[in-house]
């Protein structure tokens, strides 16, 4: 199973790449077999990422002050989605 998330839209990082990748597989042998796949697409396609988006999404979402402004701030603007 291979799931794709990107923080992008909801953190206002529009640009930076900012997200995650993960794969659940059946045992490590397969998970090696993945791992060593992604090396060598992620090699070609990301050779220096931007770090920008990441630590900006890291220091909101591990100081509780901020993170809680932000779930303020998110939850008010679905709100006006609805």
């Amino acid at each position: 199973m291979v799931i794709a998330q990107s923080f992008a839209k909801i953190m206002g990082l529009y640009g930076e790449r900012t997200g995650a990748l993960h794969f659940v597989c059946a045992d490590k042998a397969i998970a090696g077999r993945v791992l060593s796949q992604l090396k060598l697409v992620i090699r070609t396609n990301y050779s220096s990422p931007p770090k920008h988006g990441a630590r900006v999404a890291g220091m909101i979402l591990s100081d509780p002050v901020m993170r809680q402004q932000w779930l303020d701030e998110l939850i008010a603007v679905t709100d006006r989605i609805d």
